[in-house]
């Protein structure tokens, strides 16, 4: 403005003042209403925790009522004063079954166990058109802590370990599981090493973090621990990826002695069952033959597999007939050599 008289000065002053006083009034205003609504934080964190809680125990009601499977209430035991630490002996034609050797031999405290019938992955069950295979578990402390899952590529080992891996985290937050029965011993941590991955931001290739992952597990992992590992060594050489998968499964066994589900590759590694009592082998089933190729039953039977199927997998992905022809022609003379 370059131009103005004095009333026009005088109005132009008044309504600075007045709002000047509004805006202060208002602050006031502002901070009363902050006083009174920080009186309800109290109350409104209690109602939100209780909501939420509510809105999980809702959830898992849901889920008990209507899964079209169904789920079964666990059975949650602490075997922390009463099977942990106790070494148990017996011979290999007892290993198969050790629920009779404890009744056989007149033991009926409790022990640290998994024993799970029917059990479904949570998540893979709910995808459509998804017929999903129930398999069992079966790990007692001491007689079959170690289990090591053979198996064809794309046979269901991994699917397999890891709802082991579900179902105890659901048990252990209050949940029912996807059981048709389960008895299940408290574990102070789960500890995965699953899937393969790098992270090139921090420069760290798949085989460094799946090393770096199993040097945490064994670090972290007690005798009360579940650790669930799959394919073990895969990023590296055969021999080294073997040689770290045994002395790894070696060092759980003897040294940490908690429950293990390790799925693999390495057809060697299923000699520790002959070697240590704890160690149990059992293979996910699949039937291969000329004429219909090869079939996944996704059932897991006791014993090891013995093979992996790669080729024959290849051959569904349709690889080039040359290039099956030549893989097959060249596993043959590896075998031979073997």
């Amino acid at each position: 403005v370059y131009f103005s008289t004095k009333e026009l000065e005088q109005l132009g002053t008044k309504k600075k003042d007045l709002m000047m006083e509004y805006e202060e009034k208002q602050r006031d205003i502002v901070c009363k209403a902050m006083v009174v609504a920080a009186s309800y934080v109290p109350v409104l964190e209690r109602a939100s925790m209780t909501l939420s809680e509510l809105d999980v125990l809702a959830s898992f009601a849901y889920v008990a009522a209507y899964s079209s499977n169904g789920y079964c209430r666990p059975e949650m035991t602490d075997g922390e004063e009463d099977g942990l630490g106790i070494e148990v002996s017996y011979s290999s034609t007892e290993r198969c079954d050790s629920s009779l050797w404890f009744s056989k031999h007149n033991i009926s405290f409790l022990v640290n166990t998994f024993q799970l019938t029917g059990a479904r992955h949570p998540c893979v069950e709910l995808q459509d058109d998804m017929n999903f295979i129930a398999n069992d578990f079966n790990l007692v402390f001491g007689a079959s802590s170690f289990l090591l899952v053979t198996g064809p590529n794309m046979g269901g080992k991994s699917t397999y370990i890891r709802s082991l891996g579900a179902i105890i985290t659901l048990a252990q937050i209050g949940s029912f599981v996807p059981c048709t029965s389960a008895k299940i011993n408290i574990v102070d941590h789960i500890l995965a090493r699953v899937g393969a991955g790098d992270a090139q931001d921090r420069g760290i290739s798949t085989f460094m973090a799946e090393m770096l992952e199993a040097s945490s597990i064994l670090r972290t992992s007690t005798k009360r621990s579940l650790i669930i590992i799959d394919e073990l060594g895969r990023g590296t050489s055969t021999f080294d990826g073997f040689g770290l998968a045994k002395a790894i499964s070696e060092h759980v066994v003897q040294k940490i002695g908690c429950m293990t589900v390790f799925a693999t590759h390495f057809h060697e590694l299923t000699a520790l069952e002959e070697q240590e009592a704890s160690v149990t082998n059992c293979h996910v089933s699949a039937h291969s033959d000329k004429q219909n190729g090869l079939t996944f039953l996704y059932e897991v039977r006791p014993g090891p597999c013995l093979e992996s199927f790669g080729i024959q997998v290849a051959e569904m992905a349709n690889m080039p007939s040359n290039i099956i022809t030549d893989a097959k022609r060249k596993a043959k003379q590896l075998e031979n050599f073997d």
